[in-house]
């Protein structure tokens, strides 16, 4: 865990039809940060999280240096 740099908490809530798409093709999420920052991140860093309604939470998205992802976390 010594290697992050940056956190970054957002709230997803993606339907179980959006989650659908990207698993059609669609590889991005754009969402807005608690702190007010826009973050695009690969959807399937979130893949862990789906349920039978789709995923829904707020997560805590972690970065190294290079803005590499490190891990993501449900927060609630």
């Amino acid at each position: 865990m010594d290697g992050i740099v940056d956190t970054i908490d957002v709230d997803i809530h993606l339907s179980a039809e959006e989650v659908q798409r990207a698993y059609e093709g669609v590889d991005q999420v754009f969402a807005y940060a608690l702190d007010g920052r826009s973050i695009r991140f690969p959807v399937k860093i979130l893949w862990q999280f789906i349920g039978h309604n789709g995923i829904h939470g707020r997560f805590r998205i972690q970065y190294g240096k290079n803005r590499q992802f490190e891990s993501v976390t449900r927060l609630i």
